[in-house]
């Protein structure tokens, strides 16, 4: 899809919504149009999180993002997600980056799992961020090692089921750029636009495969030279193959960010 209409400056970062938008629809058709009894549910979401990147030396930065989420816009669990980490820079523009992550699942939503489930992870990622003009362009590859245990009465009084393993890629691309003659407290407002696949590795099919996608738009809010507030509409595409069953989650999702002042030293 291309925008004849469009600024140059903007087709970049829409091309990356258009695509992630395109994918999720793929897929859903793909999936659906394979079998009959494959079925798909729509519903409302909300996600709140913060990010914060804090430098400790000139190459160093420790890094912790987590959210909230909730189903039918707050009202019902989802996930609380809590991921520490470090960065660091290897050159400007490139970061290299690990850490864990802790997840606390809750059955939710129209095709709710059998149980609460418990996630630990470790992650390691490479991010690259460079400009486009007036935009900014990042791509953010992640992989993921994720301990997976369910949260089931046992005879004797105890809530963990066996656990399992299992190996995740993931890929963002996002653009982000200022809106014209929109300001905010004499900053500029940001326009923004990214796409994450979630893609899980091994499994029966010992393939990489299309898990979830995240094709999301929205603005950043500047409340200080080191904060923002990000305010985002995601449509979330996520798979259940086993159960031959898919969810398209319409989420707001709201997002605090902190950037600490470099260290020089």
């Amino acid at each position: 899809m291309t925008c004849s209409v469009c600024p140059l400056r903007w087709r970049w970062p829409l091309a990356v919504l258009f695509a992630g938008l395109s994918v999720t629809a793929s897929a859903a058709s793909a999936q659906t149009s394979s079998t009959t009894d494959w079925i798909t549910r729509e519903q409302d979401a909300m996600w709140v999180g913060a990010f914060i990147d804090q430098p400790v030396t000139s190459r160093v930065a420790l890094w912790f993002d987590g959210s909230w989420r909730r189903m039918d816009f707050g009202q019902q669990p989802q996930q609380l997600l809590l991921r520490p980490g470090v960065q660091i820079t290897l050159a400007p523009g490139v970061r290299l980056g690990g850490g864990y992550g802790y997840v606390a699942s809750a059955p939710y939503g129209r095709l709710p799992g059998p149980s609460p489930l418990r996630e630990h992870r470790t992650w390691q990622q490479l991010a690259l961020t460079h400009a486009a003009g007036p935009v900014t362009v990042s791509h953010r590859f992640r992989l993921e090692q994720r301990w997976i245990t369910p949260q089931v009465s046992g005879s004797d009084g105890t809530t963990r089921g066996p656990s399992s393993y299992q190996n995740r890629f993931r890929y963002q691309g996002r653009g982000q750029w200022p809106m014209p003659g929109v300001r905010l407290g004499g900053r500029p407002v940001l326009a923004l636009a990214w796409d994450e696949l979630l893609m899980p590795i091994g499994g029966p099919n010992q393939a990489v495969t299309l898990g979830q996608n995240r094709a999301t738009a929205g603005v950043g809010l500047p409340l200080s030279d080191r904060m923002r507030v990000e305010v985002a509409y995601m449509n979330l595409y996520n798979a259940y193959p086993s159960r031959r069953a898919n969810e398209v989650n319409h989420t707001l999702w709201l997002s605090w960010h902190w950037t600490g002042a470099p260290v020089t030293k």
